[in-house]
């Protein structure tokens, strides 16, 4: 049978289980200290289990455990650092909204913290220790053959140690065959002198996996993996680099009944698109509270500064070129579509965007105000909610801008638009230059992760806060 290998949760449970008992064992500083009575017990156990939940959304939206084996002492002292002080920092932040900090004492908050972090990291350094012995010793190491070209030799020795960092250490390549130049210059590994003394050396000796190292998809290699397979051996076909400057990534799935690669600036699976997309509902929900109670305030400053609609709906477009309404409180004058073209020459961004300073269009007092500290932009929680829009993701280009993008800008449409992205929280007033703003949305997508997002949003606040880089 053949048992895979993968980079999951339940492969590294044990540092899982290690960290949970890591955040659990500063409790009893409480009652070592006497500050724990029936009084107070059951605000520390409210503390407990916001911990608890707190630990389980970071481990969902973290791969908090990757590479875990192949990281360097201060690696996993940074990781240990960021996380314990990210579910304290959650955790501090929720007591502060539900008004319960008052009843925790700070001076064993503060000893709980550091505790976790130091047993945390004791714990890694053991188990990774402990582990990393294991899997060099291991009787079960799972040995291999290599079957490559002459052409592929100076790549060899890279995709190996990448195999052995990316799964800890389980496979141990016995053996290369150079089938199209048996005398080609050496690498590190022994060689097998043709193809048929490696079937003859599978055969005769414990192999679990063979690895075809390939440009391209031939009967030779037809031939190699049938036999193989014939024998039992599960055979890998690493498929061939194909040079583009454009970020990709590549995985296998499956589409009806076949196999195929699907590659892409970045491949999210359905548990991240989940996880996004109930972030995003939640925070949308919160903020159409905020954009409600902001209407009462901002509704009579636009009516009686600028006669008109309180609200401001354009065509936009979304994910993949689909059209949508995006929905503003109105910051300009109601003819200011009418008047962009002739203000087109002030224009100071170096492409298919429009901005300028002191745009005449913008309504005075309300209107810069409410740019300013990003008000404007609340009623597209609404969007958010419907699921056109994300809270984090690209600046949405109206339908005239996507009419004039070449390929290569259409990349930076390649997940949802957000209210807020990594080109926002980058001073988008000082990024004047289109192919920059493009450059920035397509380092987003191609890096996306959940916590990503979240930073984002905490920059986000900051700059609000701030009133930095608004127009």
């Amino acid at each position: 049978m053949y048992k895979v290998y993968k980079e999951n949760f339940l492969k590294y449970y044990k540092f899982a289980i290690g960290d949970f008992f890591c955040l659990y064992i500063p409790f009893l500083l409480p009652f070592a200290s006497g500050t724990m009575t029936k009084n107070n017990y059951g605000t520390y156990l409210q503390l407990a289990l916001m911990i608890g939940v707190c630990f389980y959304f970071y481990i969902l939206l973290n791969d908090a455990y990757k590479n875990i084996y192949c990281r360097s002492c201060l690696q996993e002292i940074k990781a240990v650092l960021f996380m314990v002080s990210s579910i304290y920092g959650w955790v501090i932040l929720f007591t502060f909204v539900l008004k319960t900090t008052a009843m925790y004492s700070r001076l064993n908050l503060v000893l709980m913290y550091l505790l976790t972090l130091a047993l945390s990291c004791l714990m890694r350094c053991v188990f990774r220790s402990i582990g990393k012995k294991r899997l060099k010793n291991r009787e079960d190491v799972r040995k291999g053959v290599i079957f490559t070209f002459s052409d592929r030799l100076d790549e060899l020795d890279n995709i190996i140690t990448t195999v052995q960092e990316n799964d800890c250490k389980v496979y141990n390549f016995k053996w290369v065959v150079v089938l199209d130049n048996p005398d080609a210059i050496e690498c590190k590994i022994p060689r097998l002198s043709s193809k048929e003394a490696a079937f003859k050396y599978i055969q005769r000796n414990v192999v679990d996996d063979v690895l075809i190292f390939a440009n391209h998809y031939n009967e030779l290699i037809y031939e190699i993996e049938e036999t193989c397979i014939s024998m039992g051996v599960v055979v890998h076909y690493v498929l061939g680099e194909r040079k583009t400057k454009y970020p990709k990534k590549e995985i296998i799935e499956e589409f009806g009944p076949y196999k195929i690669v699907t590659s892409g600036i970045n491949v999210i699976n359905a548990r991240q698109l989940f996880v996004k997309r109930l972030i995003d509902i939640c925070g949308s929900l919160v903020g159409l509270l905020i954009t409600g109670i902001c209407f009462l305030f901002v509704a009579p400053m636009i009516y009686f500064q600028s006669p008109g609609p309180i609200f401001y709906a354009q065509t936009r477009v979304g994910a993949n070129g689909r059209p949508f309404k995006i929905y503003k409180f109105r910051s300009m004058y109601p003819d200011a579509e009418k008047r962009k073209a002739e203000l087109m020459a002030q224009n100071k961004m170096d492409g298919l965007m429009f901005k300028m300073d002191n745009d005449p269009r913008i309504i005075k007092g309300v209107g810069h105000f409410i740019r300013s500290s990003s008000i404007d932009e609340l009623p597209q929680m609404w969007n958010v909610l419907k699921g056109d829009m994300s809270l984090v993701g690209t600046r949405p280009p109206t339908i005239d801008e996507f009419k004039a993008y070449n390929f290569h800008h259409k990349s930076r449409l390649a997940m949802k638009p957000g209210i807020t992205g990594l080109w926002q929280i980058s001073g988008r007033s000082e990024v004047t230059n289109f192919e920059d703003v493009v450059a920035l949305d397509n380092q987003y997508i191609s890096n996306w992760r959940m916590m990503s997002d979240v930073k984002i949003l905490f920059k986000t606040v900051m700059v609000v806060i701030g009133r930095s880089g608004a127009v």
